[in-house]
């Protein structure tokens, strides 16, 4: 359900992907369940926020090393969370799917914990293939206009926690943690086509 493009760029730039991301559909089993409206990219061993930096590696983060298109899903505070291998297989990266845009309007899935909750997805899906999972991703919408923030919860104590990699739809009322001043209606944070000119 995606495409060569993005089969290609999930290979090899993982900012670029959790911005390709935005706008989205989240399959499951055939169905839609909502649009992506915030990301967060985590770059490897050199991300101090990552949970591969510095090389780490254990049963928990192995699915991170699968190769681009592969779903990573690990456990934090008792919610699971999902992620989106990017770059070649062992070096690490992928994309956190932070919030979904509910076609009902619902704010069900405005956190990545709620997401998973919301969509029911487990550790069952951890190390699956997009391309073979009962949990799909196609092109859907462009957004507006994309805005970057600091990753939300970094514990790390250097520049990475700073770094601008969360990623979203600017004015979008669905996306985590914002404020709530300068919201738009969900139809207004997109383009009116996907084929519409930048």
């Amino acid at each position: 359900m995606i495409s060569k493009e993005f089969q290609e760029l999930m290979r090899v730039d993982t900012i670029a992907t959790a911005k390709a991301l935005l706008g989205m559909q989240l399959y499951l089993d055939g169905q839609s369940i909502g649009r992506i409206v915030e990301t967060e990219a985590y770059l490897g061993a050199k991300d101090s926020a990552c949970h591969s930096a510095h090389g780490k590696r254990s049963p928990k983060n192995e699915s991170m090393y699968l190769s681009a298109g592969h779903w990573y899903v690990y456990q934090i505070y008792g919610h699971q969370m999902l992620n989106l291998v990017t770059r070649a297989e062992n070096i690490a990266e992928a994309v956190l799917i932070r919030a979904l845009e509910l076609p009902d309007g619902t704010l069900l899935a405005n956190g990545p914990g709620k997401l998973t909750k919301f969509v029911g997805i487990s550790k069952a899906f951890d190390g699956q293939n997009l391309q073979e999972s009962r949990l799909q991703l196609a092109a859907d919408a462009l957004p507006l206009q994309i805005s970057s923030r600091p990753r939300i919860g970094v514990t790390c104590v250097d520049h990475w926690r700073e770094e601008p990699l969360c990623f979203y739809v600017a004015g979008n009322r669905h996306v985590s943690k914002i404020a709530k001043i300068g919201l738009l209606p969900d139809e207004e944070t997109w383009k009116k086509s996907i084929d519409d000119e930048c």
